[in-house]
């Protein structure tokens, strides 16, 4: 039996999302694998960041990172340095931790793909979010292709035939599995993704019958808020 992957979400303790400090906990928690947001500045460098900004269009790294500037992003910058994705590939490379990387704009595919590449990061790093031609242009980098957040009525209705057709269409696509809004997923997609040979990864999962759920579903990784007790089930699930 595959033991489920457990993916801590970015701001999974007591620190801010997308900070060093942020990702440090989830590694030091022992999560198989670490979520953050990438986008980029004026000059293409690659950061942690969730929401857009003008400042990014505007600024380089080292301006955007001055401490008189940074705040303009977010407050939380007042106390933390604006984290590169540069240093998230370092930091997470002795242990071999893998990386969700949620893309959030096409200008972040290109300078991602580099430092994955410079790193030689492609096996233990998958790509969410923006994915546009990807598995196209660089097909050394694994992505998950993106589900719909919500299903229509008819698609529940017929739920076989949804299944059925986005992991057709995820294999079409050269896609390493499905990355799925918890509430769209329920147990023939993972039947048919799994017979194509493809993952299933499900988010944001923080409340324990829900992770119980899709533990015993066999999805292939979770993405939580709360990897201490996702850990704790999955090993006792392998147990």
């Amino acid at each position: 039996m595959r033991r489920t992957m457990v993916a801590a979400h970015t701001g999974c303790g007591i620190h801010p999302d997308n900070t060093m400090a942020s990702f440090y906990e989830g590694m030091e928690l022992g999560a198989d694998i670490v979520e953050v947001d990438v986008r980029v500045t004026r000059e293409g460098r690659a950061i942690l960041l969730h929401d857009d900004s003008p400042y990014l269009r505007t600024h380089a790294y080292e301006q955007l990172n001055d401490s008189s500037v940074r705040g303009l992003l977010d407050p939380i910058y007042a106390e933390h340095e604006i984290a590169t994705l540069e240093q998230v590939l370092q930091a997470s490379d002795p242990q071999g931790t893998k990386l969700n990387l949620d893309l959030k704009s096409a200008d972040s595919i290109e300078p991602t793909v580099r430092l994955i590449r410079e790193f030689e990061a492609q096996k233990r790093t998958f790509i969410t979010g923006c994915s546009d031609r990807i598995t196209e242009l660089y097909p050394d980098i694994q992505v998950m292709q993106n589900t719909p957040d919500w299903l229509t009525m008819e698609q529940m209705e017929r739920y076989g035939d949804f299944a059925e057709a986005v992991c057709a269409e995820a294999r079409r696509g050269g896609y390493a599995g499905l990355n799925m809004n918890g509430f769209t997923c329920l147990p023939p997609i993972v039947k048919y993704a799994h017979a194509a040979g493809l993952k299933v990864w499900v988010y944001t999962i923080n409340e324990r019958p829900l992770m119980e759920w899709f533990l015993g579903m066999g999805v292939d990784a979770i993405t939580t808020r709360a990897p201490r007790l996702l850990l704790e089930l999955a090993n006792g699930a392998k147990n």
